[in-house]
């Protein structure tokens, strides 16, 4: 089981909690209603980032 340190030196954990306080902000302190075309594209963005961080991703969290 990988130790806190090592999660935090994980660009895709990382990225992970990034965009998990950026949904928080922007439920409560920014309320940008999005339509749905936009929360697609914010999706898709997303899912784009989270692949390219496993793409380059070469150890797992336990040899960090």
């Amino acid at each position: 089981m990988p130790t806190l340190k090592q999660l935090l030196r994980s660009r895709t954990v990382l990225f992970a909690v990034a965009v998990a306080i950026l949904s928080v902000l922007q439920g409560f302190v920014f309320a940008l209603p999005l339509p749905p075309a936009g929360q697609a594209a914010v999706g898709c963005i997303i899912a784009v980032a989270v692949v390219l961080l496993r793409a380059i991703t070469t150890e797992p969290l336990t040899r960090k």
